[in-house]
């Protein structure tokens, strides 16, 4: 399984991003190979491409701060699951994960996407 982690830095010792879009790395962890690619975030556009190109190379688990509504909607109907993680490292965030202890996101955690005025 692959799982996104939105973090402040490039490593496992980062933190967990208050916010997705504004996230300055994305880690990808892959829990079989235990393989982490950490990329820089490039923001993404109107549509949210972006993240959908993600979930089609095998992203289906983000592990995020807050999400806005479209970036919530886009991932949901691209069949992604996405996890709350505050104040905890990108490593705490995956072990809670790993063992069923994040709470599962049903809606986003933001009303309006936080560029709307």
């Amino acid at each position: 399984m692959k799982i996104l982690l939105t973090t402040e830095g490039e490593t496992l010792d980062s933190k967990i991003a208050k916010r997705f879009g504004e996230a300055p790395y994305y880690l990808v962890y892959d829990s079989e190979t235990k393989e982490l690619d950490a990329r820089v975030n490039e923001g993404h556009d109107d549509n949210h491409q972006s993240l959908v190109d993600l979930v089609n190379q095998g992203v289906k688990v983000f592990i995020l701060g807050n999400t806005g509504p479209n970036a919530f909607n886009v991932l949901k109907k691209a069949g992604a699951t996405m996890y709350l993680a505050r104040q905890l490292t990108a490593e705490q965030a995956l072990d809670k994960l790993l063992n069923s202890e994040l709470e599962e996101l049903t809606k986003s955690t933001l009303k309006k996407p936080i560029r709307d005025k």
